[in-house]
């Protein structure tokens, strides 16, 4: 889940400019494909994209590259989405997800500039290095820029039949269509703001490449007990199953009700007020409970009943949510909201999005809980694993 480091989504933006002259679509398919030699193709739309074998590329740890959900960033993200495509005999056999960055995107966490400098700020490696190469304003160095890996925090990356293992054939011709599509359109760079550190081939292939990379996030998810929360809270220090105990405990004394089920419409609009709420107390007061509603009703309208909502109610109304994206096997916590002034100093983040979850997961069969970037120190104090996020960026200003 992105907190504080939210995924921030607005109104989506007519992509009007002509075609690029290089990656021309003067031979479309019926499908919506367009045929790029030998077998490369742009489609610029999910819902033409060969939806069942992209599904089978992404797997189940990549819910936000599926394209129920790429369906969801369209609608909301604001940024003309471009879907590349590699197929042979056999069909598909790789697949990158882009978006295009202009400096009025607000989705600060997932734009090459705003990442760079918060990184460079914060002292993360490589990030004031790379920083000072670049001339003059970040923002004017790198947008428009071209973002691959998906419209997500966390763990982007091309999708290839044979694996991660086996990205650097697939991937030299992903890429070098990305970086042609961005040379053509007239974007000053390429980038994957989000690999993670065990993504070893596109790392490498990345870096051959003349990508640059700096430490960007660290990303966290839960391995699921089949024992449940017992199985789960055994698997602690004494001191920190004490702990826990107080904590749910006071949750409970303090008559706050904990439940997850199908997100139902009637609920959007308090989540998004909530939402709202948590993210003006990090900083971001320029968004309003309107944009959350449309994500969460865009998302209710393309996951159905594999959009979850964690709820936490007080005296019936409802003081806190959580957003839950069932995905084969997996769940991903996505977004939240809490009402600080109601839930004073109950620990309703853990009770919600740790121990009540795991329960739940664990009775419903699943596997992982994915819980994205942001917040690690309190993610892994719970019991999360965790990986490092690395940011690549190619542009002319590095020679």
């Amino acid at each position: 889940m992105h907190t504080p480091d939210v995924d921030i989504r607005t109104a989506e933006r007519d992509d009007r400019r002509p075609p690029s002259p290089g990656l021309t679509r003067e031979q479309p398919t019926p499908g919506g494909v367009s045929a790029l030699p030998p077998a490369l193709g742009v489609v610029r739309r999910a819902a033409h994209l060969p939806r069942t074998s992209w599904d089978r590329l992404a797997g189940p740890d990549n819910a936000y590259l599926a394209t129920r959900w790429l369906d969801v960033a369209e609608d909301t993200s604001g940024a003309a989405m471009r879907y590349l495509t590699l197929t042979d005999g056999e069909g598909l056999a790789g697949a990158l997800a882009t978006a295009v960055a202009h400096a009025d995107a607000p989705w600060l966490a997932g734009r090459p500039d705003t990442l760079l400098r918060l990184c460079a700020e914060e002292g993360r490696q490589g990030a004031q290095e790379l920083a000072a190469d670049l001339p003059g304003d970040l923002t004017d160095a790198l947008l428009p820029g071209l973002v691959c890996g998906g419209r997500h925090l966390g763990r982007t990356t091309l999708l290839s039949r044979d694996g991660h293992d086996s990205h650097d054939a697939t991937g030299v011709r992903l890429l070098g269509a990305a970086e042609r599509l961005a040379d053509e359109e007239g974007l000053r760079s390429v980038a994957f703001l989000h690999v993670d550190e065990h993504d070893t081939a596109l790392r490498t292939l990345l870096t051959r490449r003349g990508y640059r990379s700096f430490h960007s996030e660290g990303y966290h998810w839960l391995l699921v007990p089949q024992g449940g929360f017992a199985e789960y809270l055994a698997g602690f220090s004494a001191h920190r199953r004490r702990r826990i105990g107080a904590e749910r405990r006071a949750v409970r004394d303090a008559g706050v009700q904990i439940a997850i089920a199908p997100l139902e419409p009637a609920d959007i609009p308090r989540f998004a007020e909530l939402e709202a709420t948590l993210l003006g107390k990090y900083g971001m007061s320029a968004w309003t409970p309107a944009r959350s509603a449309a994500i969460l009703e865009r998302a209710l309208g393309a996951c159905g009943p594999d959009a979850l909502a964690a709820t936490a109610r007080l005296d019936g109304e409802i003081i806190a949510f959580a957003l839950i994206v069932v995905h084969q096997d997996r769940w991903f916590a996505h977004r939240a909201g809490f009402d600080y002034a109601a839930q004073r100093r109950l620990p309703l983040y853990f009770e919600l999005l740790f121990y009540h979850l795991v329960e739940a997961a664990a009775r419903a069969g699943v596997t992982v809980i994915h819980y994205g970037t942001g917040s690690g120190a309190a993610k892994t104090s719970r019991g999360c694993l965790g990986s490092g996020q690395y940011a690549y960026l190619r542009t002319a200003a590095f020679g």
